[in-house]
């Protein structure tokens, strides 16, 4: 009777040599003692590990803001000090231009901040709304509906489709890499939608025409593809196609080749089309280290052509001579900085991409303009952000750094810290 039980215990018993999976036992409970701080530790920690933690929203980027607002400030400043001459000789108001900025900035100021508290992901859900709504309004300027100005027809009703068309291609470009990143990586696949919206909003701004949107939009697309991870080998046929366009736009437009001629020798033609040109070039060299002083200069008094548009700064060099250029080219490059490190921080690929599509537009626009008064490329028409006058243009580009904003307060705190 005792081997029999014996037998049947060493039965029970598990064979040493043999593997027991441990997960096959069952979990015993451990009656030891626990100390208490480890057991208030274990009381609030989390009964999984959260491998996707909500971002939360914190303060937005005060280098971007107070960068905006002092740039703002010294636009209004630069546009009054350029624009008295002409509104008082063509508007019977030496304070119309700034009157009508004043404004706008107010205005602009107030929606940058309302659109900062709204979250960058809305613009991905009504991206589709967007580009219809572009489209319709582009269409709509070519009608006898648009207004039409110095030989463009650009504006309706006061507004500047074009405008709208540059932030939507930022959106959509944006939202379609962040949903199939894979799109960019063949030359098929980037056909449509990519190359298809940015064909028709070329079309649409060359009969205004509008050269310099049409530039714009091009730069913003190709900066955004190759943010999204696009082949750089991929800059060769659309080096070609671009090279292509240029010289078919030479050769179909006679406007188009008077301003390259001009713009190889503007003094060649000051009576008509070198006009622009040459006396920008005078402003800027007059103003010489530290500038004739504001409100001093000479060439805003009907010499230099829209001197409240696209040839502010030129009026602003000369009254404030090298240093006062510098200072103001410094704020626009630590903004163009901070926007790339938002971008950089941001939460998610598509806020990436956004951020970057805002930042590139701003530094693409103010060297074109930059290019434009000191005769590196020729005029096109490229306004200088926050200086130059322009309603639809000033809410645009406050709008859009407000989007900047919020995508700031959603960024990551691990890579804000190093920045």
């Amino acid at each position: 009777m005792a081997s029999t039980t014996r037998r049947a215990r060493a039965a029970r018993r598990p064979d040493p040599r043999q593997r027991i999976d441990p997960a096959r036992r069952p979990m015993q409970p451990d009656h030891a003692p626990v100390p208490r701080d480890v057991a208030l530790t274990q009381a609030h920690a989390p009964a999984y590990p959260r491998t996707h933690a909500r971002v939360r929203a914190h303060a937005w980027d005060t280098g971007v803001f107070g960068t905006v607002v002092l740039l703002l400030i010294i636009g209004l400043i630069a546009l009054f000090s350029a624009s008295y001459s002409n509104a008082l000789f063509y508007q019977d108001s030496a304070t119309y231009f700034i009157r009508q900025q004043g404004i706008n900035a107010a205005i602009g100021l107030a929606a940058m901040i309302f659109i900062s508290k709204i979250t960058y992901k809305l613009y991905a859900r009504f991206h589709k709304e967007m580009m219809i709504v572009s489209i319709i309004l582009l269409i709509l300027v070519v009608t006898p509906l648009g207004t039409a100005s110095k030989g463009a027809q650009r504006w309706l009703f006061g507004f500047q489709p074009s405008e709208l068309a540059k932030i939507t291609v930022i959106v959509c470009f944006a939202y379609w890499v962040s949903q199939n990143p894979s799109s960019v990586r063949s030359l098929r696949t980037m056909i449509k939608p990519y190359g298809f919206l940015l064909a028709v909003y070329i079309g649409l701004l060359y009969l205004e025409p509008h050269t310099s949107a049409m530039m714009i939009i091009c730069g913003l697309g190709v900066v955004i593809l190759v943010a999204g991870g696009m082949r750089l080998g991929y800059f060769v046929p659309i080096g070609v196609i671009g090279a292509v366009t240029l010289t078919a736009f030479y050769f179909a437009f006679e406007h188009v080749q008077e301003r390259f001629a001009v713009w190889l020798d503007p003094f060649a033609n000051m009576r008509n089309e070198g006009w622009q040109g040459a006396m920008s070039q005078i402003a800027i060299g007059s103003g010489g280290l530290f500038g004739q002083g504001l409100g001093q200069g000479m060439q805003k008094h009907l010499y230099l052509p829209e001197p409240q548009n696209d040839f502010i700064f030129s009026s602003w060099c000369e009254e404030m001579g090298f240093v006062g250029a510098l200072l103001v080219l410094a704020l626009f490059a630590y903004l163009i900085f901070r926007g790339f490190q938002i971008a950089r921080a941001a939460p998610d690929q598509f806020s990436c991409l956004l951020a970057t599509g805002i930042t590139a537009k701003l530094a693409i626009q103010t060297l074109m303009n930059l290019f434009v008064i000191t005769g590196i490329i020729p005029v096109t028409g490229a306004s200088l952000p926050f200086f130059s006058y322009g309603g639809t243009a000033l809410l645009m580009q406050l709008g859009e750094m407000g989007i900047l904003l919020n995508i700031s307060r959603y960024a990551r705190v691990d890579v804000r810290a190093e920045s």
